[in-house]
């Protein structure tokens, strides 16, 4: 419901913006078509042809008609001026908010593409591929029970012994799956999420000052001096005082914000034990038919780790470099050129994005090293434990 308001929201101010550059525009073919009346007439006879030059009432319509050809040329300035000044940056305001919206929508479906392929999909996939190794070793461990001859035995108990080695293995990649999963439903509800609509507002608020900005100098430039359209520009003026862009969205806020309803966080699905070999639910399986793969698995997730810690570090010097730019620039940027700053300011919100989404995998990798690495130091440079039904068939054949 929030993510549809806000959308529909964008929206509403996009045709505002709009219907304020058409009112704009108008007023300044408006002034200029006024401007050239204005100089038509003083070009024209006024009536003071023959009056002599001394007259008192020659010389005050003389200097009547002299400024009017005055105001002309300022009506014409102020046009050219609301055209260049307000109207052209409420133009590169509006392409911006567009740009802004396209690129919200755009991180807003990836964050939710990502969540539910991490979430779901990624998991889903790894439980069907479970339940069959699971049906498929225990199918295994009939038939090698079942077994009478010797021949027949060893076949079995050959095949039996790969899909344990299987199973055991998908059954690491579930674990660390899960793991992974959690850590992304945790960051995307806390961290990516959040911070996606944080700089979106902080935009919107930016958008809002630099529109205040952009009334206060239109109202400056279009201002005549009479006292009764004073009267009303003084009113116009007053309420665009009015504009708080820190308190523009509060409402907005207060009607759709609520407490996160955050969905329940994957968990390891103990029902893929049903017919498991002595499997624990969420812990790794280090014994002799797993070390190996464990090892080469910490050696991956090492890896893995070690080039995304690169790519925090490289993605956060990235963003240091560019608040550091743009501190810069608006140190030296009157407070009316900064809608000149809103494609910096968009570019380091996604690099921001960009960041959290890079401490994400980090976490990520993080997690699964730690669980493959406690393992391994909880096995200590001991062999791994046997496989217990192997053992007991290893026991039965040397009693035989």
């Amino acid at each position: 419901q929030g993510h549809g308001a806000l959308q529909q929201m964008q929206e509403a101010e996009l045709r505002l913006l709009e219907g304020m550059r058409k009112w704009m525009a108008q007023r300044v073919k408006s002034d200029r078509e006024y401007a050239g009346l204005l100089h038509h007439m003083s070009l024209q006879d006024s009536g003071g042809r023959g009056m002599s030059p001394n007259s008192p009432i020659s010389q005050s319509w003389a200097e009547i008609t002299s400024q009017t050809e005055g105001l002309s040329r300022l009506l014409r300035q102020h046009a050219e001026d609301l055209n260049s000044g307000p109207l052209s940056k409420l133009g590169l305001l509006i392409r911006e908010r567009q740009q802004l919206r396209k690129t919200y929508s755009e991180q807003w479906q990836q964050l939710q593409q990502d969540l539910t392929k991490a979430h779901s999909q990624d998991i889903e996939k790894l439980k069907s591929q479970y339940r069959v190794l699971a049906r498929d070793s225990a199918q295994a461990r009939r038939k090698y029970q079942e077994a009478s001859k010797d021949k027949d035995r060893d076949k079995a108990k050959d095949k039996y012994v790969r899909s344990l080695w299987k199973l055991f293995a998908h059954h690491n990649r579930y674990v660390l799956g899960v793991r992974a999963a959690q850590l992304h439903h945790q960051h995307h509800h806390q961290l990516l999420l959040p911070g996606l609509l944080q700089s979106l507002q902080d935009l919107h608020q930016e958008m809002a000052c630099i529109l205040k900005e952009i009334l206060q100098e239109y109202l400056e430039i279009s201002s005549l001096v009479q006292d009764e359209v004073a009267a009303i520009h003084l009113e116009m003026a007053a309420a665009v005082a009015r504009i708080q862009p820190e308190t523009e969205y509060q409402g907005f806020l207060r009607q759709y914000g609520s407490t996160p309803d955050i969905p329940p966080c994957v968990t390891f699905d103990e029902s893929l034990l049903e017919e498991g070999e002595l499997l624990a639910a969420g812990e790794l399986q280090l014994n002799e038919l797993t070390v190996e793969s464990v090892q080469h698995t910490l050696t991956s997730v090492t890896d893995e780790l070690a080039a995304a810690t690169e790519t925090v570090l490289s993605r956060q010097e990235a963003v240091t470099q560019l608040q550091r730019d743009l501190w810069n620039e608006e140190q030296n940027t009157h407070p009316r050129e900064r809608v000149q700053l809103l494609a910096k300011k968009q570019v380091l919100q996604e690099a921001l994005q960009g960041l959290q989404v890079a401490l994400c995998s980090q976490a990520k990798l993080q997690a699964q090293q730690e669980l493959l690495q406690a393992k391994l130091e909880q096995l200590g440079p001991g062999e791994p434990p046997p496989v217990l039904l192997l053992q007991d068939d290893r026991h039965s054949t040397s009693s035989s």
